[in-house]
């Protein structure tokens, strides 16, 4: 089965994105401006200007009220400041970060794998938030080195994004509840 089009960017190794995207992740905030970041989103999601701008405005109204979101950012602090999330991370957290995004990998491998469970929820999920959050960044890891990457840089954006670990936990039961009732409408 083929992956669709993502309906966020084009292409997200889109050279307007890597480059600004490699500073990030060397420098963190400090090496990327904010303005930075949309003008390579703009690049490459021509067809979403007025998202775009919904979000500048959210970061200049931000700015006004003595908040820099950029500082915020998983990112803010560029490689070092993700390794650091993962060293000061409490073993328990540690371990279920790893734990959640490892079982949610294999399960939509497993789903994968089923054809013709696949052919009758794929659709569904691909129409879930976590299909671009998740799935198409590195939940459907490979086997092998690839697959360790996109696993701990799940595990990242677990540990540091609380929302994004809800959200996971809840695609995590979606697509438990399509492999235990195939003939079933699952939906969370």
């Amino acid at each position: 089965m083929q992956l669709p089009p993502s309906r966020t960017v084009a292409n997200i190794f889109h050279r307007a994105l890597t480059e600004p995207g490699a500073r990030l992740m060397v420098g963190g905030a400090a090496d990327v401006s904010f303005d930075d970041v949309m003008d390579s989103w703009a690049k490459t999601w021509p067809d979403n200007t007025e998202t775009i701008d919904l979000i500048r405005d959210a970061h200049r109204e931000a700015a006004l009220n003595g908040v820099d979101l950029m500082a915020q950012s998983p990112m803010a602090e560029g490689l070092t400041g993700l390794v650091k999330a993962i060293e000061q991370a409490e073993d328990t957290a540690l371990c279920a970060a790893v734990r959640a995004c490892t079982k949610a990998s294999a399960t939509l491998g497993t789903l994968w794998a089923r054809e013709e469970v696949a052919a009758r929820y794929i659709p569904q999920l691909m129409g879930d938030i976590m299909w671009d959050q998740w799935v198409r960044v590195g939940g459907l890891a490979p086997a092998g080195a690839a697959g360790e990457a996109a696993i701990a840089i799940s595990t990242v954006q677990y540990l540091l994004s609380p929302h994004w670990a809800q959200d996971l936990h809840r695609y995590q039961r979606l697509m438990e509840a399509m492999l235990a009732a195939p003939a079933a409408e699952p939906s969370l």
